[in-house]
């Protein structure tokens, strides 16, 4: 999906008419309610919040048509005469690809760590999938 920043673009540099219902007479108390300001949280505790709720549940994390698309994608391009699959299946192949997918990232942040970084990079994957002997690229 390609997005149009010009647009975007000429949205934000035009300026905008005054209202001019809203006005209110300079001496008048306002009528309407200020909203209590958002409570802001220390760095990293809406991240850590966020942790924690994905871990306890227990529900696929990537959508469900967008990876069924990939699956149909993917074995158009291997196979014109497989064209159908089972919900179950489905549901299955998604499961052990996020799975495969969190071990990964699992192995990779370890070897980010070892090397005293905080920070996931690329080469802690090549570093990972090669030590796990997991090397298909």
């Amino acid at each position: 999906m390609r997005i149009d920043l010009r647009r975007h673009l000429v949205l934000l540099l035009v300026p905008r008419p005054p209202d001019r219902g809203l006005r209110v007479k300079a001496g008048a108390p306002s009528q309407s309610k200020q909203q209590p300001r958002r409570r802001r949280f220390r760095p990293g505790v809406v991240a850590l919040r966020e942790i924690r709720n994905l871990q306890k549940t227990w529900n696929l994390l990537i959508p469900f048509a967008p990876f069924v698309r990939l699956v149909r994608e993917i074995t158009h391009f291997y196979s014109k005469e497989v064209n159908r699959w089972t919900p179950e299946a489905l549901i299955a192949i998604q499961e052990a690809a996020e799975t495969h997918m969190i071990e990964m990232f699992e192995d990779a942040y370890l070897c980010a760590i070892h090397a005293k970084r905080v920070t996931l990079m690329q080469k802690d994957i090549h570093l990972a999938r090669r030590i796990g002997g997991r090397r298909h690229w």
